[in-house]
C-alpha cells in the first residue's frame, strides 16, 4: 500500500484494510483496533528511508548509503531520525558518512529574503547565464559554511568559466590535423617544456581528484583554476605560440607540443566533466582520434607514479628568471626602447653557476622570453639589459634576424621561416 500510496494510505485507509485478513491480538483475540493518528516524529517518514528506499532499489542504491548530505540543522532532524531508523531495523548506521552545507545568503551575508529582494532564483541565473555557470558557482564556494551568491560574485565566476573555455578552445584550436595515433611523440623524446607543462598536468590531476575523493570541489575548482590560469595561459600557452603557428606543420618541434596539447585537453575534459558537465563533453566531441562516446562515460585521468623534480626545479628557476626579463621589457617598452617584445635583444649578466645553468637552456631563451635574440654573460652580479635587436623584421614571424634578405626564394624572412617554407612547399607538391 505504501509503496503505491504513499504513508497517507495510513490516514485515507480504514483499520480493516491496514491489517492482514482475520487478525487478531495474541493476547485477548480481539479484532477491534483503532488507528494512532499522532505524529510520531516529523522526520520519521524521512528518516525511514533509509530501510523504504535504500533496501528496495538494489540495482542502483544499498544499506548503508556512501553519504549523506544535507544543511547542518540535519543532525537533529533527518541525519538523526535516519539513525535511529537504522539502528531499530539493523543495529547499524544507515550512512557511511555525512556532508553538511552551509545557506545561501546575499553579496553582503544576509540571509536571502524576498520582502528584502534580495533572493538569487536559480532559474534566472540560468535562464541569464546558463547552469555552467551556476554549476561552477556550486563548485567555487566553500559549501561547509554559509555561502554569498550576487551578480558581482556570480559575474566572477563568468569570467572564471571563459578561462577555463579558452583554455580547451585554445588547445583544441591547435589540434587541427594531428592524429593522436600516429602523429603524437614519445613522452621522453618531448622537448624539456613539454615535459614540464605534463608534469604539471600530473600534479593538478592528483590535486582534483583528492578533491573529489574527499567532496573538496572548491580545492578541485581552485587547482584546475590555477594551472589553466598560470601554468598554461600565462606560461606554457605563451611560450609554445611561435612554435605552432611559425614551424612546419609536421615539424617535431611542432609535433612535440600538439602531443602536449593533446594530453592536456583530454586530461581537462576529464577533470572538468563533474564541474562543467556540458562544457566538458562538448570540447571531448571535437577532441582528435577515436573516443567513448561522451566523456561521461569515461574514467578519470591516472597520475604518473615518480615525478621529475630535477625537471620542476629547473623550470621554476627559469620563470623566476623570465619574470625579471617580462619587468625590463616592460620598463624598457615604458620608456620608447622597443615596441613590441620581439623588437628586443635581452643581455644577462649572471654568476658563473647561473651563466653555466642559462648556458643549457640557451637555445631556448628567446622562445621562453618571446625576444628575437638573447645574449648571457658571466659577471659578479644578476643583470638584465634590454637593447633594440639586431637585423631586420621576418614578415612571416615578426622576429628579428640579421639573416633576413639571405634567401633567393624567400628573400624577407628569416632563416627559420625559410626551413618551415621549404617544408611546406615540399608538402604541398607531394
Amino acid at each position: 500500500m505504501f509503496a503505491k500510496e504513499t504513508a497517507d494510505a495510513w490516514y485515507a485507509r480504514p483499520e480493516s484494510e491496514l491489517l492482514p485478513n482475520g487478525f487478531v491480538c495474541p493476547k485477548c483475540n480481539s479484532s477491534d483496533f483503532r488507528k494512532e493518528t499522532d505524529i510520531l516524529d516529523v522526520w520519521f517518514d524521512s528518516g525511514s528511508s533509509c530501510v523504504a528506499v535504500l533496501e528496495t532499489r538494489g540495482d542502483t542504491l544499498r544499506f548503508p548509503a556512501d553519504v549523506y548530505f544535507e544543511g547542518g540543522d540535519q543532525y537533529r532532524g533527518w541525519f538523526n531520525s535516519s539513525l535511529m531508523c537504522g539502528l531499530a531495523a539493523h543495529d547499524a548506521s544507515p550512512y557511511r558518512q555525512i556532508i553538511t552545507h552551509g545557506w545561501v545568503v546575499d553579496g553582503e551575508g544576509k540571509k536571502q529574503s524576498k520582502s528584502l529582494g534580495n533572493v538569487t532564483a536559480p532559474q534566472e541565473i540560468i535562464d541569464r547565464s546558463g547552469a555552467e555557470i551556476l554549476r561552477l558557482w556550486a563548485a567555487a564556494v566553500d559549501y561547509t559554511e554559509d555561502v554569498r551568491c550576487s551578480d558581482e560574485i556570480l559575474q566572477r565566476v563568468i569570467d572564471a568559466y571563459r578561462k577555463f573555455r579558452n583554455t580547451l578552445r585554445y588547445a583544441l584550436g591547435n589540434l587541427d590535423g594531428f592524429d593522436p595515433k600516429t602523429h603524437s611523440v614519445a613522452e621522453a623524446d618531448l622537448l624539456e617544456i613539454d615535459r614540464w607543462a605534463l608534469a604539471g598536468l600530473d600534479e593538478v590531476t592528483a590535486k582534483v581528484l583528492e578533491g573529489y575523493k574527499t567532496y573538496d570541489f572548491q580545492a578541485a575548482y581552485a587547482s584546475l583554476y590555477h594551472f589553466c590560469t598560470v601554468t598554461l595561459s600565462a606560461r606554457y600557452f605563451d611560450i609554445i605560440k611561435d612554435r605552432l603557428y611559425i614551424y612546419s606543420p609536421t615539424s617535431f618541434e611542432r609535433r612535440s607540443a600538439q602531443t602536449a596539447l593533446y594530453k592536456i585537453a583530454d586530461t581537462l575534459c576529464r577533470l572538468l566533466a563533474p564541474l562543467l558537465a556540458f562544457t566538458a563533453d562538448e570540447a571531448w566531441e571535437n577532441l582528435p582520434g577515436q573516443k567513448l562516446e561522451s566523456v561521461h562515460l569515461a574514467e578519470f585521468p591516472g597520475v604518473s607514479v615518480a615525478a621529475d623534480q630535477k625537471l620542476t626545479t629547473n623550470w621554476e628557476r627559469l620563470f623566476a628568471i623570465r619574470d625579471d626579463v617580462l619587468k625590463a621589457l616592460e620598463t624598457a617598452r615604458g620608456e620608447k626602447v622597443i615596441g613590441s617584445s620581439l623588437e628586443a635583444k635581452v643581455i644577462v649578466s649572471a654568476d658563473k653557476e647561473t651563466t653555466l645553468f642559462l648556458s643549457d637552456y640557451f637555445t631556448q631563451l628567446r622562445y621562453l622570453f618571446i625576444v628575437s635574440q638573447v645574449e648571457v654573460h658571466e659577471a659578479d652580479g644578476f643583470g638584465i639589459r634590454i637593447e633594440k635587436a639586431d637585423g631586420q623584421k621576418c614578415e612571416r614571424c615578426w622576429n628579428y634576424s640579421i639573416r633576413v634578405g639571405e634567401f633567393e626564394n624567400y628573400p624577407t624572412v628569416c632563416e627559420r621561416c625559410n626551413e618551415a617554407l621549404k617544408d611546406i612547399e615540399k608538402a604541398a607538391v607531394a
